[in-house]
């Protein structure tokens, strides 16, 4: 299994994570935030299926882009996997016909359906992508959403998506022998706690908390750190002491 973050900055520095997108094996996406330009028009056209975990900009920025890069060479729909609440936001605020065409209502070019449709998933309930079990667990955000377990036969890995203080995603990790890896969301430096907590992301202090429930020696790869306190973020992640967190070097294949 290969995992890479995608870029969303052409900045020199090319580490500033503004917006979120994991790529699954070149073919499953988590989140839409960079998606639409990170790739090349090649490598897009291998993704059938991507999983939204929120609504939140950030995470759906570039999915309206993305669907209407590839419309021309669909001949199957692109499946969106999202819960409700997401999928009903997804509809009304950005494939409603004014900030976006409704790929959901355009046919593919070969009449083959719609060139976008969207699939509800349920927290707590697993469901098969090809080769992938995935199962959404539920998070503490300020608006509905999951972090995802992904796994095969052989291995696996655990996407918090944005998340503050939570319990069933660590509870996840810790029952799957197959979980080779924790994505993690750590946003702001230890003294903007006031701000982490309103908006409902880690920072290193309430993360080291947090992964007192983690009873698993796997890696922890934070991702989400906000650019403009980057630098803070990994030296007080550094002053942790724990050998299992490291930040995820954006663009770099995670393999299992």
């Amino acid at each position: 299994m290969k995992v890479r973050l995608l870029p969303s900055s052409i900045a020199a520095d090319a580490q500033r994570q503004f917006l979120t997108t994991l790529l699954v094996d070149d073919a499953v996406a988590i989140d839409a935030g960079s998606l639409g330009f990170a790739l090349t028009s090649e490598e897009m056209r291998r993704i059938g299926h991507i999983l939204i975990t929120h609504a939140h900009a950030d995470h759906t920025a570039s999915l309206p882009i993305f669907v209407s890069e590839v419309f021309p060479t669909l001949t199957a729909p692109v499946i969106v996997h999202a819960t409700p609440p997401v999928v009903d936001a997804l509809r009304r605020f950005v494939f409603n016909g004014e900030i976006w065409p409704d790929f959901a209502q355009i046919p593919l070019l070969n009449g083959r359906g719609p060139a976008l449709e969207f699939c509800p998933m349920e927290p707590g309930k697993t469901f098969g992508i090809g080769n992938f079990q995935v199962t959404p667990i539920s998070v503490n955000h300020l608006v509905p959403t999951v972090g995802v377990v992904v796994e095969d036969q052989q291995t696996g890995f655990v996407f918090t998506s944005d998340t503050y203080v939570t319990d069933e995603i660590w509870a996840a990790a810790n029952r799957s022998e197959r979980i080779k890896t924790v994505f993690v969301d750590v946003s702001y430096p230890n003294e903007m706690e006031n701000l982490a907590v309103a908006s409902k992301h880690f920072t290193p202090c309430s993360l080291a908390g947090d992964l007192k429930k983690l009873t698993r020696d796997v890696p922890v790869r934070v991702v989400h750190i906000k650019p403009s306190h980057r630098d803070a973020v990994l030296a007080q992640l550094s002053e942790l002491r724990d050998p299992r967190i490291s930040a995820v070097e954006i663009g770099h294949t995670y393999e299992w």
